[in-house]
């Protein structure tokens, strides 16, 4: 088996003469003005694409003595005559020669080159495939940080000054390397994830999960995975927000890939804004892949439609408390809006707040109303009733839960409801028609 020893190095400053004017000395050509290297093209012609660029050339036919002064040569021609000349000039002196594509006449080979300012990566074949190591460089492009060409120039601005601090240096490496995942998961199990969510968390390092990401989710996460709970529901917080935020700040710190998995989308009434603004804020790369939100994939479950012609034509998105279980009452007027669908988040628990004042300041006490709980679960339980039984049958919903006010909430006696286990039952009560999917 042929075997070729070679050693990967950087030559500082060299001055290189490049013989030929087609395609292949085109290549070489980009690489070198790419890194700023000197060099002097000597060919019969020109390639028209070559015509596009400034560089020191001149045309004419090779001969010996223009190598003169050059100790590194690149031989782009294919031409025997020229290949000749030049072994004849290493027999009599010291030259690096580059015979393009014929790997065993080279002294060096080109490498495929990342370069972030003064900091170079170069993936090397020894000349074997030049198709392998472009790949795998493209590869390693990926992985890589952006940031990382202004942090070698930083530190060597450092060095220059005579600060050298490696503890700090590897810090800010690792933090560059760092990123956060934010991702929506869906109101259920594998099936309502995006293919985005389900691919990026095959690949994470850490992932902080909420009370509400169920078992299916959680069986997909590869074991080599370490999983944190940092569930928050109500009554129950296991972990606050910002010892969530510093969890993920240390990981992602340390040059982890973190996931933050939130049911439904982690921006339509979550806390995906907050962490997110903390994490910029300490410089650390954070991507928001969104989920499947309960707002308006719960309403789906029950087969109500969120608009529909003739009786929705707008839709709005509210939260039934503020912090600390705060009722917040200025989002009610919507509920006299003709063709409007109102959907409440998070709302069971201020039920009777919302009936009470709703009446006060003249909502129709004829609105149809629902309530979904567990949305897409075996445990699903859909009420169907109006503002005024609200309160009697919300004692029947569990957490969590989605309100559903407007008109299109009559379709449910229509539209097919989600299936959860191909089973699906319905019961009629005297206020109110109640759907249960049972596991």
């Amino acid at each position: 088996m042929y075997k070729i020893n070679s050693l990967p190095v950087l030559l500082r400053n060299p001055k290189i003469l490049i013989i030929g004017g087609g395609k292949v000395a085109l290549q070489k050509i980009k690489v070198l003005k790419e890194n700023e290297i000197n060099f002097f093209v000597i060919s019969e012609h020109l390639c028209d694409e070559l015509k596009n660029y400034t560089f020191p050339y001149k045309l004419k036919k090779f001969e010996k003595h223009d190598a003169d002064n050059y100790n590194i040569i690149i031989d782009a021609t294919g031409n025997k005559e020229v290949n000749s000349i030049l072994k004849e000039i290493k027999k009599e002196r010291f030259i690096l020669l580059n015979t393009v594509d014929v790997p065993d006449e080279c002294d060096f080979y080109f490498s495929s080159l990342l370069k972030y300012k003064n900091l170079k990566i170069a993936v090397s074949s020894d000349g074997a495939s030049p198709t392998i190591t472009q790949i795998v460089r493209d590869k390693i492009k990926e992985f890589l940080p952006e940031g990382l060409g202004n942090l070698a120039e930083k530190k060597l601005n450092e060095r220059i000054n005579g600060i050298v601090n490696i503890e700090e240096t590897r810090k800010e490496t690792l933090r560059l390397f760092g990123k956060v995942y934010i991702i929506g998961c869906g109101i259920s199990g594998i099936d309502m994830l995006t293919i985005k969510a389900f691919n990026t968390i095959q690949n994470l390092d850490v992932v902080l999960y909420d009370h509400l990401i169920t078992d299916d989710i959680l069986n997909i996460i590869p074991p080599n995975i370490e999983k944190i709970y940092v569930g928050k529901c109500k009554g129950k917080h296991s972990i606050s927000q910002n010892e969530i935020n510093n969890l993920m700040l240390a990981y992602a710190s340390q040059g982890f890939k973190v996931g933050r998995l939130k049911n439904g989308d982690p921006f339509i009434f979550g806390r995906g804004a907050e962490e997110a603004e903390f994490l910029v804020s300490h410089n650390i790369d954070v991507e928001i892949i969104p989920g499947i939100s309960s707002a308006f994939s719960a309403p789906l479950s029950a087969g109500i439609p969120p608009t529909a012609r003739g009786h929705s034509s707008s839709v709005s998105i509210v939260t039934g408390h503020l912090n600390g279980n705060v009722f917040d009452s200025s989002w009610l007027d919507l509920l006299k809006r003709k063709n409007h669908t109102t959907i409440v988040l998070m709302g069971l628990t201020q039920v009777e707040n919302i009936v009470k004042f709703a009446i006060e300041i003249g909502v129709d006490k004829n609105l149809p109303a629902a309530i979904i709980s567990n949305a897409a679960r075996s445990n699903q339980k859909v009420l169907i009733t109006t503002l005024e039984n609200l309160i009697t049958i919300s004692k029947e919903a569990e957490s969590p839960a989605v309100l559903i006010f407007g008109n299109v909430v009559n379709y449910s006696n229509i539209l097919p409801h989600i299936k959860i286990n191909n089973i699906q039952s319905s019961e009629k009560r005297d206020a109110y028609t109640i759907y249960s999917a049972k596991g």
